[in-house]
């Protein structure tokens, strides 16, 4: 997701604005809209039906509507393993470009030994309204760092 940020929009053959953020919808696993500055206090929203593609140094759309406050989700910033113990913070986002969805979030773990200080990739993970999201995992031993699950674990229990 900080790939995509402050790339230009194009909107109806002109520029829109740049890509200030995206809001997501974490229990969907999905991208709910972007939402685009287009100069002094102004905003626009483009949904993803909307987005034609995704390029190298731009983004395409057919429409962007008008910027509304309940279209702009805060990120769930902190990850709880399934115990509820709080393993660290979101940094990012892995977002497949051609669908909008999340892929995968990067961790950085916060209350793991030194050795394991480093920011992680989850491919697996659940959102609940309460506890925000949580991998599947105790304290980082069993997290899937692998789509095919063939690699072995980065952190080792």
């Amino acid at each position: 997701m900080s790939v995509l940020r402050n790339l230009p929009v194009i909107c109806d053959q002109k520029r829109l604005g740049l890509l200030q953020s995206i809001s997501l919808d974490e229990a969907q696993k999905r991208v709910r809209a972007l939402i685009v500055s287009c100069g002094m206090r102004s905003k626009r929203v483009v949904l993803p039906e909307d987005v034609v593609s995704i390029a190298d140094g731009f983004i395409l759309a057919r429409r962007a509507q008008k910027y509304k406050r309940t279209m702009e989700t805060a990120p769930w910033p902190f990850v709880r393993d399934t115990t509820g113990l709080l393993c660290g913070c979101v940094t990012d986002y892995a977002i497949d470009e051609k669908t909008l969805t999340v892929d995968a979030i990067e961790i950085m773990p916060g209350y793991w030994p030194n050795e394991r200080r480093h920011r992680l990739w989850a491919f697996s993970y659940e959102c609940s309204d309460s506890e925000g999201l949580s991998v599947p995992s105790c304290l980082g031993s069993e997290l899937d760092f692998s789509r095919e699950g063939s690699k072995p674990c980065v952190c080792p229990p």
